[in-house]
């Protein structure tokens, strides 16, 4: 098997590729050395949970559109293929919407299942997930914070990972398979930080949006139950004190 490591039917350029792979793989780095794992040491109930919560959400936040700018310039600049085309957002009137609100609450679902089963069968030896005990909003503010953290990582996981990282690899590799496995794999790296076993349900649900990716030719459906399910935090806080 060949590789094209110049990517020469890739969205982007092999550096730009480069650039965001760095950005990447540097995000553990970047966590430790911004602070942000503070929130594994913040109990909920403590002093100390809004500013470290707080600044969680805003490095993280931060982060991924780094990686949006970073990706939309590659891209941009090769000219090969439009926003529009990579998201998928082809209406053909009505119907289409209904389609996407459709697969998105089928997806939303599934999504909610997964985390469910994995909630009770890993729940018990998860020991080293304090990162994901301590998400939890206590204040209006806090919860606004996490919904945006929530609304932008439904967007951006979803452009850059099923969109830019897919294509790049299927480039790559010339095999749809070992993209999606490359691209799941990616993806997965940058969930490290919840824990070795909340990796789990993380790869099994990216295995989901990215076949969902696949089958509807459209991020749209991702985007927004990967978007909704992240904010269920934020939701239920606002449902429970608005």
């Amino acid at each position: 098997m060949k590789f094209d490591w110049h990517l020469q039917d890739g969205i982007a350029s092999p550096a730009n590729f480069a650039l965001l792979l760095a950005v990447l793989f540097g995000f553990p780095l970047i966590l430790q050395w911004t602070g942000a794992l503070a929130i594994a040491d913040a109990s909920p109930l403590g002093p100390g949970h809004a500013s470290a919560l707080l600044r969680f959400c805003i490095v993280l936040t931060l982060y991924l559109w780094t990686l949006f700018a970073i990706a939309l310039t590659g891209i941009r600049r090769r000219g090969a293929i439009t926003l529009r085309q990579i998201v998928g957002a082809q209406w053909r009137g009505r119907f289409t919407i209904v389609v996407h609100f459709g697969v998105s609450v089928l997806v939303f679902f599934v999504m909610a299942f997964i985390g469910n089963v994995s909630s009770v069968l890993l729940g018990p030896f998860q020991h080293d997930s304090k990162i994901f005990q301590s998400l939890v909003a206590r204040t209006p503010v806090e919860a606004l914070a996490f919904l945006v953290l929530s609304l932008s990582a439904g967007f951006v996981e979803e452009f850059v990972f099923r969109g830019y990282v897919q294509r790049q690899c299927q480039a790559l590799f010339g095999n749809a398979v070992l993209a999606s496995s490359a691209q799941i794999a990616i993806f997965t790296f940058g969930h490290l930080y919840q824990g070795w076993l909340r990796l789990i349900p993380v790869i099994l649900i990216a295995i989901v949006l990215t076949l969902t990716a696949l089958w509807r030719k459209s991020l749209i459906p991702g985007m927004v139950a990967h978007g909704f399910g992240d904010s269920l935090v934020s939701f239920m806080y606002f449902f429970k004190h608005l």
